[in-house]
């Protein structure tokens, strides 16, 4: 089974990521939201921390901060510019959403 896309999971949210990708003038990323899925979320055991993986594998070669209202918000790009990890601080929304509807993969 597929993991789930982000846009089942956090609809609001990725409306709300690719608003501030226009005002970070990141607007070619916008495009790869709507196939963005969440393949892992981050296990650093912060109460705070939201991030999550969309690619399996994650090597960061460039970040993009995103301008929030709330909480902070960092996008990590592998080296061909494709989003591989979302960072996510502060943000009880997004954590409740994700511990609600997030089911890991089963290990086969």
């Amino acid at each position: 089974m597929p993991a789930p896309l982000l846009s089942d999971i956090l609809p609001d949210f990725v409306d709300e990521l690719a608003a501030l990708m226009r005002d970070a003038n990141a607007t070619p990323l916008i495009d790869q939201l709507a196939q963005l899925r969440i393949e892992s979320v981050c296990d650093c055991g912060d109460a705070n921390c939201s991030s999550f993986a969309t690619s399996r594998e994650v090597k960061v070669a460039n970040t993009v901060e995103l301008p929030a209202m709330e909480g902070f918000l960092i996008i990590d790009l592998n080296p061909e510019e494709r989003i591989c990890f979302i960072e996510v601080l502060n943000r009880p929304d997004v954590k409740y959403l994700i511990e609600e509807y997030y089911v890991p993969e089963s290990g086969s």
